[in-house]
């Protein structure tokens, strides 16, 4: 992997993304649709094994997202999961 992200440049592309609180709209008639559907539908952490999973199921080398990480580089460096 040429050029591969150091701990504060992933830190600062997450941030940018995650770190920023969102406030969204509560009264759109979608939203509470959803609710009602899903009821029960709750946030729950996602653990390793999470990850793991769903890493077993994507393509190899398909272009990697705004992190510029592929999917081979996640699949076979298996210390990042738990960062993921």
């Amino acid at each position: 992997m040429k050029n591969a992200p150091d701990k504060e440049g992933l830190e600062n592309f997450w941030r940018e993304i995650n770190g920023k609180e969102v406030k969204h709209n509560g009264e759109v008639h979608w939203v509470e649709n959803q609710y009602h559907q899903n009821p029960s539908m709750e946030w729950s952490p996602v653990c390793q094994k999470d990850v793991a999973k769903a890493l077993r199921i994507t393509p190899n080398w398909k272009a990697p997202g705004r992190d510029q990480i592929a999917n081979f580089s996640l699949k076979q460096l298996t210390a990042t999961r738990k960062s993921i």
